[in-house]
């Protein structure tokens, strides 16, 4: 009898769920659980667009900010873009050199070095931008905690505009203008912009001053936004929608060429195609090789040379992918034994700066629980954080400041430096850091447990559901993509495939029909059903096309016997699954 591997938590029977246009009753229920009481507010959130945008102006220092850059404009100021290299501040530097261009205006754009440089700004490198002539820099996705770097910068006669979505520290830069919906002293309506949705906000507005207008902006920002996983609702949900109609009709050759190599329908992509093919892309060239590998590529109107730089992104691409998997494996080795919810740390000197964040990513999502992957990089040692939803990093970061020589970060995810010989205190600090930390709703996020939203029987399942649920896309943190446990599902055939036999592909019965599934990352003990078999599964319904033909499959997350489901004892609930009129 195969057991749940996770605890499923399963929803309340809702009665009475209220009445949408455009939907049926499972999804309308769905709805209602997520807060969704009335169709005006219904109809808010999915037309999300230009309409759901913030005045920037109610951002503290945003008029500041914007005067600034528009005097260094009009005087023909020598201006300097200064990003990070993940794909958030790599496509805000983007937004700003397409803006700056629709004005006459040609930046100069500095992306430091991840190995050599390390995050934020360096005094360095601002000395560098001055010896070129620059008298204005503008920050994207960094910034906000290099109090010392931009005092630096003033002394060297450069003015810097910090624009930034990380968690401030306790003194603010003494900048010409600080754009950071995090600081103490905004009420931006919105926090949960990215830098590049900051970038977005900020160069649109500096265009109307001038009544100009540049294209794919909100398409660049929208690739940041999803990279970042920012929330999708409020702001970042409005710029991701607007952003993918972008995408699908773009003429920029880089960026065409870009969709076409990860995408097999680049003129439809979706928010899922950029989190899991597009930012990939774009951060590989952050991580082991040059961030501006990707900036050429995204800012060439060439098709023909956008192929060519193209073809050697996805070459980085696909090296990063198998350093990735080696240091994967040998992380794995580091935690075995170590039990417990708490955070953990994780170091290897062997492993590339450049992908440590994807080791901690890896652990954080299999272990279900907070982790810091670190390597050292000449004579200091650098880590990044990923993190469950209970666990805020950059509240994490502070709260270990003493023992770091750099941090940031924001809820989800952080890096760090740490001198050598500060190494134990640090891990020891960080190590007793307990969960909760710093978020609100802890209790869908504690290790082994998934929230289903739905319970369906199997004949729910259908392109009519996929319709209503497409039309609740694009989804994210905080509009997570619906997870369905459906039953009345019998075992036509279960087989292990993949390189490695890590995933499993199932045939299911419904009746005379057939349905596929598959089981990505299943453990090599696992066991698989056997043909015939009555399987409860959970998971989410998802389109894709085979052999050029469109279909419908379930992504599952977990599998069980239905005598040995969570869902026996409720399967002959009229309340939850008969008639089939009704599903909660």
């Amino acid at each position: 009898m195969i057991e749940p591997r996770l605890e499923w938590l399963l929803p309340e029977p809702l009665a009475d769920p209220p009445r949408l246009a455009g939907f049926d009753r499972p999804v309308a229920t769905l709805l209602a659980r997520r807060g969704f009481t009335g169709q005006a507010q219904l109809d808010a959130f999915l037309g999300a667009g230009r309409a759901a945008l913030h005045d920037v102006s109610l951002m503290t220092d945003a008029d500041r900010a914007l005067d600034r850059i528009d005097t260094a404009v009009r005087a023909g100021e020598r201006i300097a873009i200064w990003g990070d290299y993940d794909a958030d501040g790599m496509t805000a530097v983007v937004v700003w050199v397409l803006a700056l261009r629709a004005l006459g205006v040609e930046a100069l754009r500095y992306v430091p070095s991840r190995l050599s440089e390390g995050y934020g700004l360096s005094v360095a490198g601002l000395q560098h931008l001055s010896e070129l002539g620059a008298t204005l820099v503008i920050t994207c996705d960094c910034g906000v905690v290099n109090v010392a770097e931009v005092a630096a910068a003033r002394r060297m006669g450069l003015d810097v505009v910090v624009t930034d979505h990380h968690l401030p520290g306790p003194v603010l830069p003494d900048a010409a203008a600080v754009v950071d919906p995090h600081r103490a002293d905004c009420a931006y309506p919105d926090a949960d912009l990215t830098g590049a949705g900051i970038a977005y906000k900020l160069a649109s507005a500096l265009l109307a001053r001038h009544r100009r207008e540049a294209p794919d902006l909100a398409g660049l920002a929208a690739i940041g936004t999803v990279a970042d996983m920012a929330p999708m609702t409020g702001e970042s949900r409005a710029i991701v929608r607007l952003g993918l109609a972008e995408l699908g009709s773009t003429r920029r050759g880089g960026l065409r060429a870009l969709l076409s190599r990860a995408l097999e329908h680049p003129e439809a992509p979706t928010a899922r195609d950029l989190g899991f093919s597009i930012a990939p892309r774009i951060n590989a060239a952050g991580r082991i090789a040059e961030a501006e590998l990707a900036i050429s590529l995204l800012l060439e109107p060439d098709r023909a040379v956008g192929e060519r730089i193209a073809d050697e992104l996805e070459a980085v691409h696909l090296r990063r992918r198998e350093l990735t998997g080696v240091a994967v494996e040998a992380a794995r080795i580091l935690v075995e034994g170590r039990s417990g919810v708490g955070p953990i740390l994780v170091r290897d000197d062997e492993w590339p700066a450049g992908i440590i964040g994807l080791v901690a990513g890896r652990l954080a999502d299999s272990l279900a629980r907070p982790v810091g992957a670190v390597t050292q990089v000449g004579d200091e040692l650098r880590g990044s954080i990923r993190s469950p939803a209970d666990f805020h990093v950059a509240v994490a970061l502070e709260a270990c400041a003493s023992h770091l020589a750099k941090r940031g970060g924001h809820a989800a995810a952080g890096g760090f430096s740490v001198e050598p010989g500060r190494w134990e205190a640090f891990r020891a600090a960080f190590e007793a850091l307990t969960r909760p930390l710093g978020a609100a709703d802890q209790e869908l996020a504690l290790p082994g447990r998934i929230a289903v939203d739905l319970v369906l029987p199997a004949v729910y399942l259908g392109w009519e559901l996929s319709d209503q649920l497409e039309r609740l896309a694009p989804y994210g943190p905080g509009h997570l993509e619906p997870i369905l446990a459906v039953t009345g599902l019998r075992v036509g055939d279960a087989r292990r495939v993949g390189v490695d036999g890590g995933h499993v592909a199932f045939r299911l019965r419904r009746s005379l029909e057939t349905f596929d599934a598959v089981a990505f990352g299943t453990p090599p003990d696992r066991p698989l059903p056997e043909e015939g078999a009555a399987l409860d599964l959970i998971g989410t319904l998802e389109r894709d096309s085979f052999q050029g033909v469109p279909r419908l499959r379930l992504r599952v997350v977990d599998y069980a016997d239905a005598g040995a489901s969570p869902l026996v004892g409720r399967r002959r609930s009229a309340s939850y699954l008969a008639p089939l009129a009704v599903a909660g």
